[in-house]
């Protein structure tokens, strides 16, 4: 299963220079803002004095974190955050994050959005030298190798980096140590990973629209290949590896994000429409409407509608009730979730030559 379990998932994290705020419910609200990005699990785990408290369940962020639940979450001066995804059928309990560790050094918490290339090898390794393992999902591979890392050197920016000269794929980490947390983004920068401002709080999300939500300020993205670690309220950046070819994940722009985030600098709802003027331009056709099959295709579709001159028109109703088809970890309950999902308007388009 290790060479086949990939992860497209959401990660939130804050951090309280004043420890007033209620950061459990900041970042249930920060996550309800990235739910887009996972609907399998979720969980939040919050650094109490060192001691890391979490609580982590199947289900929407909405149910699984009620009042009464994020009442028992003690208040802390950092919390992360994250919702889950997998394309495979591993939908357990045990794969929900943050993983949370206690070893020799303190205590560890670890929110991962991507998967690795590398993981069999890893496995083997760690395996070799008595590794147990209680998940299947490779952030417990991470974890595991930070903490080999960390008992070897001074501090846990070294491990971190170690660790990262060792791991290979696709990751943006959240990292939460007794006294640091740590936001980590992979050298090629395949996932997305930026850095807000809420007040006197430092926010870190898989996308700007959970700063958004929370009325906090987005201030920019991490670099491919950058940590940032924040601590004794200081904020410190650093990049490890800054030649590594760059590039995103193109399924960012085009489906996963939400149109209202901006990733790399780039609006994602004008690149969607931006590419649907492109295709006009490439690949004209007479058609009678344009219409976007929701919620993704609906930037493309007005932009093609607006480069072409054909109207656009609403062709789908879509049920608020059903959530993303994609991100069914099966090919079955995607097949059978769409037509509970989306129902044509026949009168729209009968009789019409209908370019979705």
């Amino acid at each position: 299963m290790f060479n086949k379990l990939k992860e497209e998932c959401g990660i939130f994290g804050i951090y309280s220079k004043n420890n007033k705020d209620k950061l459990a419910y900041l970042t249930c609200i920060g996550l309800s803002a990235l739910q887009h990005r996972g609907e399998e699990s979720c969980g939040i785990a919050a650094n109490e004095d060192g001691i890391i408290n979490y609580h982590k369940d199947m289900g929407l962020v909405s149910d699984v974190f009620t009042k009464k639940v994020l009442d028992k979450i003690p208040d802390s001066k950092m919390v992360i955050g994250h919702v889950r995804y997998s394309t495979t059928g591993l939908d357990k309990k045990e794969n929900a994050q943050p993983l949370v560790v206690r070893y020799k050094k303190g205590n560890l918490a670890v929110a991962h959005n991507g998967n690795l290339t590398n993981t069999l090898d890893l496995k083997n390794k760690l395996a070799n030298k008595g590794a147990i393992f209680t998940t299947t999902s490779d952030t417990e591979l991470i974890c595991k190798v930070i903490v080999q890392e960390r008992l070897k050197t001074h501090s846990m920016e070294d491990a971190i980096v170690r660790t990262m000269k060792k791991i290979k794929g696709a990751y943006s980490l959240l990292i939460m140590s007794s006294k640091k947390l740590i936001a980590v983004r992979d050298p090629q920068g395949f996932r997305p990973l930026c850095m807000g401002k809420l007040n006197d709080n430092i926010m870190f999300a898989s996308e700007s629209c959970a700063f958004d939500i929370l009325g906090g300020e987005f201030i920019r993205d991490l670099a491919p290949g950058e940590m940032v670690v924040v601590s004794d309220n200081k904020v410190i950046a650093k990049n490890y590896f800054p030649d590594k070819k760059h590039g995103m994940c193109i399924f960012e722009y085009i489906y996963f994000a939400r149109p209202d985030s901006i990733m790399d600098g780039i609006s994602i709802h004008h690149f969607r429409e931006n590419t649907g003027r492109y295709l006009a331009k490439q690949a004209h056709v007479n058609a009678d409407i344009v219409a976007g099959v929701p919620d993704s295709g609906i930037d493309a579709a007005l932009g093609y509608s607006k480069e072409s001159g054909i109207p656009y028109d609403i062709v789908f109703t879509k049920s608020k009730y059903i959530g993303r088809t994609f991100i069914q970890n099966s090919q079955y309950k995607r097949q059978s979730t769409i037509s509970l999902k989306l129902n044509p308007l026949k009168n729209v388009v009968k009789g019409k030559l209908t370019l979705l």
